[in-house]
């Protein structure tokens, strides 16, 4: 399953996990020393929304800091003659609208 946004773009990007110990020089102790670091992964917060246009249900997977362009996207898409097609057609359709 792809964890890939439709309408941002945003994927996993890896980050360092950084383990450390000690006190903090400001708290009164030595310094804190990096005792290992690891690599992990940062996914975007994706969820599905399921929207209805022309009698089709579509699915999108975006982000969460994205799901009003959907609302948007149905918006732009009043005009447009949808009726006959598959809902693969039409969602291809509304993100050319991007």
């Amino acid at each position: 399953m792809s964890k890939v946004c439709e309408i941002s773009g945003k994927k996993p990007i890896t980050a360092n996990s950084i383990t450390r110990r000690g006190k903090a020089k400001r708290e009164g102790g030595v310094g804190k020393k990096t005792t290992g670091i690891s690599k992990r992964w940062q996914r975007p917060n994706l969820h599905k929304v399921k929207v209805r246009v022309a009698g089709q249900e579509i699915t999108f997977k975006v982000a969460a800091s994205h799901i009003e362009k959907v609302y948007e996207l149905l918006d732009r898409a009043k005009g447009m003659k949808l009726e006959g097609l598959s809902a693969k057609e039409i969602k291809a359709q509304l993100l050319k609208l991007l």
